[in-house]
């Protein structure tokens, strides 16, 4: 665990001088010429990556039922950018996310809570195209049985990682330019994750995770609600890349300021998503509400 902390608070201070760097190095060339380089501080701008809603980790909150057991999934959280970097044609968006899951057990009229699993990312965005946008990423999850799951006998497992990411979201036209909250967008997306410290039973650090999936809203009412669907993919090496695929279909409904509420119900099968309970399978439905902030 000290390990774990001490790589944290490295890569929080890398990010905290490169951010001091650009912001020093903006100011300056904004001075000299102001149509060169543009820093704004704008915690409530839009997002220029959206949410991958199928993806069952993503930040957000959200409540859902699940259907395989008499147990419910929650997640507190969401991604919040803070800082867009414009110069000429390129723009760059800083964002922190965050957000904690856990599953919560319902047995003889009470609730116990079965599992916490914290994640935290820093995300730098940037915008290479019409068509093709990037994010460089790094995090941190903590993954553990809770007090109530520990008290009842269940053994300790350490579930930790520290990483490094890199994502393209691509749009297929430019039709589909703005993400969101314009209708009927389409947006796929892929990518790679690099744990380079990853601790469970032993330490079984520099491991990869492959993702993929996408997202698409064929129907809209009125420009503020739709249908739509996507899906989600996951290969973990530690696991011999077993995979993880969680497909989504439901009604959402958004703002102008890339704020949305979607009612959906998902189908997951493959290996679970919560790191205590790996490499153990799991297939079942359920049914939410998610709100992306």
């Amino acid at each position: 665990m000290k390990e774990n902390s001490k790589a944290i608070r490295t890569t929080v201070k890398i990010l905290l001088g490169v951010s001091l760097l650009l912001v020093f190095g903006s100011n300056q060339a904004l001075a000299q010429d102001s149509t060169k380089t543009r820093v704004v501080f704008e915690p409530l701008s839009n997002k220029l990556i959206p949410i991958f809603t199928a993806d069952s980790r993503a930040h957000r909150l959200s409540f859902q039922k699940n259907f395989d057991q008499t147990s419910y999934t929650a997640s507190m959280g969401g991604v919040f950018p803070f800082m867009n970097i414009s110069k000429k044609k390129l723009f760059i968006q800083l964002s922190a996310a965050g957000s904690t899951y856990l599953t919560l057990a319902r047995q003889n009229h009470a609730g116990s809570v079965q599992n916490i699993d914290f994640f935290g990312d820093l995300f730098c965005d940037i915008k290479i195209s019409h068509l093709v946008n990037l994010r460089l990423g790094t995090g941190h999850t903590s993954q553990h049985l809770s007090d109530d799951a520990l008290i009842a006998g269940n053994p300790f497992k350490n579930y930790a990682k520290d990483y490094h990411q890199l994502m393209l979201v691509y749009t297929p036209s430019k039709k589909f330019e703005k993400i969101e909250p314009t209708p009927n967008y389409l947006f796929f997306y892929g990518g790679i994750s690099y744990a380079y410290n990853f601790k469970t039973y032993t330490d079984i650090s520099n491991k990869i995770l492959v993702q993929t999936g996408f997202e698409h809203m064929p129907l809209t009412f009125k420009n503020r609600m739709g249908l739509y669907y996507g899906a989600d993919i996951k290969w973990r090496q530690e696991n011999n890349y077993a995979y993880t695929l969680n497909t989504q279909i439901g009604i959402k409904s958004f703002n102008n300021w890339g704020k949305s509420m979607r009612l959906a119900i998902d189908y997951t099968l493959g290996t679970d998503e919560r790191g205590y309970y790996q490499p153990t399978k799991r297939n079942f439905a359920h049914l939410g509400v998610y709100f992306d902030l």
